[in-house]
């Protein structure tokens, strides 16, 4: 007796053919219980006339599918990235075999093949116990950024900081930059390019970092970093994370970066920041917003215009200072001496604003006003009076012969045994 393996569907399509043969049901009454149109069941009903319940098994079962992929192919796609790209995951390696060797590959048939030959392994999913939240409605509404230090450029040069602004709604990367730190003239200077580019976002959403907030002895929030205070000055919000979990967007992009552009920067033999800053913005941005960025519930731009705003007023370092009396500002370790013209009456005592832009410049002004100055090297030294001394102060006194200080030492030569 010969066994035939079916599968459960196709036993309970024996059953119902089995009454179609005996005539106790219809066959719309067939084609409606196994949701087939009455074409098929009249196909299959003679077929089963014939050949009885194996006709019901589908053809194709144990034959090699018709769109599988060439094992050639394959084994050619195995051995690229064992050779060139092994650190690269399946996805971006597939992207790669197709881009630069023309090879097409789905990124699920390669990962199960790298992982037939131990070439990748495959990470357990971890549970996410936060809350998740519902991505913003239109572009601009919200705008994640942060800095992320890491080895960009691998061994081939120093660490560095990339400064990504990514826009919640879309997912789309709005600016990347590579700098040497994440320092508050840095962030303005990245700021500054964004801004340029699309216009002020109703917030921000960034972390607590010290360049973003000011931690200590901060309890009643009312101390801002100077990043916080041109924000305001600019009518942005400025909202802080309490958690990295809660600036998904961003950090997640950073896991893709660190994994993506490290790889592209490789393959480019980019080595640093100048020539990744201009690889960052004409080649891999427009690529990467192609393949990730989504689209807003919301069609609705809610960047805000620029006009009114001067950006190279706002994203600088704000500090007051007093005019000393001889009308010189100390700045840090640098002193200012004002020049005797102003646009505005200058006392001493005033309080000066000293701004330093993120190029270096200093600029003064005082009640909207801007001041004239030059740098000097130092402070000017005060006159110090003359003392008056009388001419005979000034003669060199010599103590008598009888003076005690001249018995001193014959003092001491005087033995003090009386015998």
């Amino acid at each position: 007796m010969e066994l035939i393996s079916m599968s459960r569907k196709e036993i309970d399509q024996v059953k119902i053919f089995a009454q179609l043969e005996g005539q106790t049901i219809t066959q719309a009454r067939a084609a409606e219980i196994l949701s087939l149109s009455d074409r098929q069941i009249r196909r299959k009903l003679v077929r089963y006339r014939r050949y009885g319940a194996q006709s019901l098994i589908h053809g194709a079962r144990g034959k090699p599918g018709n769109r599988q992929l060439n094992p050639l192919v394959k084994e050619r796609a195995v051995a690229l990235v064992g050779e060139l790209y092994p650190d690269f995951k399946p996805t971006f390696a597939a992207e790669k075999l197709f881009e630069i060797h023309g090879l097409k590959i789905g990124h699920e048939t390669l990962r199960l093949a790298l992982i037939t030959a131990g070439l990748w392994t495959p990470n357990q999913r971890k549970v996410n116990p936060h809350v998740w939240r519902e991505r913003k409605a239109c572009f601009g509404e919200m705008v994640q950024l942060d800095g992320s230090l890491h080895a960009w450029f691998e061994a081939r040069g120093q660490k560095c900081t990339l400064i990504a602004f990514i826009d919640d709604a879309t997912s789309h990367i709005l600016w990347l930059e590579f700098c040497d730190g994440e320092t508050t003239f840095n962030l303005m200077q990245a700021t500054y390019s964004y801004l340029k580019g699309f216009g002020r976002p109703q917030s921000f959403y960034a972390d607590r970092g010290g360049v973003f907030k000011v931690n200590i002895h901060n309890e009643n929030e009312d101390k801002l970093t100077q990043y916080e205070r041109a924000l305001q000055e600019l009518d942005i919000t400025f909202i802080h994370a309490r958690s990295p979990q809660a600036k998904g967007r961003v950090e997640r992009l950073f896991g893709t970066l660190q994994d993506r552009l490290v790889k592209e920067l490789r393959l480019a033999d980019i080595n640093t920041i100048e020539e990744a800053n201009r690889f960052t913005q004409n080649v891999y941005l427009p690529k990467h917003n192609a393949k990730f960025a989504v689209q807003a519930k919301a069609l609705e731009d809610r960047h805000n215009a620029l006009d009114g705003y001067n950006l190279d007023a706002i994203l600088v370092t704000k500090e007051d200072r007093t005019v000393n009396q001889d009308y010189t500002i100390q700045y840090l370790t640098r002193w200012f001496q004002l020049e005797p013209k102003q646009t505005t009456l200058v006392f001493p005592k005033n309080k000066i604003l000293v701004s330093e832009h993120f190029d270096g410049r200093i600029t003064l002004s005082l009640r909207a006003a801007q001041l004239t100055f030059h740098e000097i090297s130092k402070r000017p030294d005060k006159p110090q009076p003359e003392r008056s001394i009388s001419p005979a102060l000034k003669q060199t006194w010599v103590p008598a012969p009888n003076h005690p200080w001249r018995q001193y030492k014959q003092k001491q030569d005087i033995s003090i045994w009386p015998y």
